[in-house]
């Protein structure tokens, strides 16, 4: 173990951490970070990159720019050194499509490169007690995914990033032919080549993933038979009106967090299509079309169950097998297709088995939720120095934004501001 000791260890290298190495890189002090990733490289939601398929948030809410226009970071600079400047403005749009973003990611990703160490993964944090028996500093151990070997290096603070993790209904057996939207664009053209084919596929899920899973399957396989199961009566669009995206404004987490409980709940509930289950409104038409033209030429190959909840999925002798119930009068079904993609979303689980090591020291809030200060770190004991950040986990506490892309940059701002560092502060971030 070398003596060294970082002001952050990050866990994880995707958007949220790579925010952090900007905000660090810009701070106006020598802050020391190195960051950690199980991928051989970097890749964004590698399984969502369909053609086309184009960003929800303005390219102006990239890692940067919000917080600071002239940083050297932004999509902007990355369109001006790739020469597409003239041409993408020339587009008259907001929306890079997925692709180009996650070219984004990896070309700022690439500046970080002395500072990351890919296809590694941190198993395992412990504290460091001092003479005292208080906690200074943190043990990060680290392994290779390649050769297993392990190490450990010293830090002050721990920022924890790894992105959501898929989330499967009940009584969902995972396989080759039954798995998580966020495989499809792998999985797809490897298991089921043949565009040409007549297969059969299931979608379940409502929201913007399940729509461009729709659209991918449409135009990768035309004659393919496609089933969406939906909960509600209709595919709905996100709320991106414009009083109701002042929820992500950069001033929204601070008011969000004052807020009771409940309160805070109620807002989450409300306005749930401002961030997880809406279509972007263009889409919507553009499906509906697609289910218009086939029933115009007598076609049966697009079918949107409504109000049904996916009671079950497994693979059965080389098919996938679904069971189904209509929530409005309780009758069950049954259906054999070739496979189901389940567009269910997300979700960030808390206690989080990385920190096993530091219970004694770490706060809940409620069972199973830790205490998160505003600065989004965990409340500690007061001999525990060192500071545990969480990227996404705060979404009950500090609001929609805490999941999406809007205003990472803020966040990442807080945090290096919040963090301890072995120099005095020079300059805010």
């Amino acid at each position: 173990m070398s003596d060294f000791v970082y002001d952050i260890v990050g866990v994880g290298f995707g958007p949220s951490n790579l925010a952090i190495a900007i905000a660090a890189e810009e701070s106006g002090r020598p802050v020391e970070s190195f960051f950690f990733d199980r991928k051989p490289e970097f890749a964004w939601h590698e399984g969502l990159m369909f053609a086309g398929a184009e960003m929800q948030v303005s390219f102006l809410k990239d890692l940067i720019t919000m917080r600071n226009p002239r940083s050297d970071y932004s999509f902007l600079n990355y369109l001006a050194q790739a020469g597409r400047l003239p041409t993408f403005v020339n587009l008259r749009t907001f929306y890079p499509t997925r692709v180009e973003f996650n070219d984004y990611y990896r070309w700022v990703a690439a500046q970080f490169a002395d500072r990351t160490q890919w296809g590694t993964d941190v198993v395992a944090v412990r504290p460091v007690k001092d003479a005292t028996g208080g906690v200074e500093l943190l043990e990060i151990v680290v392994r290779e995914l390649a050769t297993g070997a392990e190490r450990t290096v010293l830090g002050r603070n721990l920022v924890v990033a790894p992105g959501g993790t898929p989330h499967l209904p009940a009584r969902v057996e995972r396989s080759d032919r039954v798995f998580h939207a966020s495989e499809t664009a792998l999985r797809m053209p490897r298991d089921f080549a043949d565009g040409e084919a007549p297969h059969r596929f299931v979608i379940a899920g409502a929201g913007q993933t399940a729509a461009d899973v729709f659209m991918y399957l449409r135009r990768a396989y035309p004659n393919a038979r496609i089933d969406q199961v939906i909960r509600g009566f209709a595919i709905r669009p996100e709320d991106d009106t414009h009083f109701v995206n002042e929820l992500f404004a950069p001033h929204m987490p601070d008011w969000f967090y004052r807020q009771r409980d409940d309160f805070r709940a109620g807002v989450l509930d409300t306005y749930g299509l401002a961030a997880h289950t809406g279509v972007s409104y263009d889409m919507i038409p553009a499906i509906y079309r697609e289910h218009y033209e086939d029933s115009v030429v007598g076609g049966d190959a697009l079918r949107l169950h409504r109000f049904t909840e996916l009671t079950s999925a497994r693979e059965e002798n080389d098919r996938a097998v679904v069971g189904l119930r209509r929530l409005d009068s309780g009758k069950t079904a049954s259906l054999e297709c070739d496979a189901v993609i389940l567009a269910t979303g997300y979700r960030y689980p808390m206690p989080i088995p990385l920190l096993d090591g530091l219970r004694d020291h770490l706060i809940l809030a409620e069972p199973g939720r830790y205490a998160l200060r505003r600065s989004y770190d965990i409340e500690t004991a007061e001999s525990f120095q060192p500071k545990i950040f969480l990227q996404g986990y705060a979404e009950a506490t500090h609001g929609f934004s805490e999941v999406l892309l809007s205003l990472m940059p803020f966040r990442a701002a807080e945090i290096v501001e919040a963090a301890e560092t072995g120099v005095p502060v020079t300059a805010g971030v």
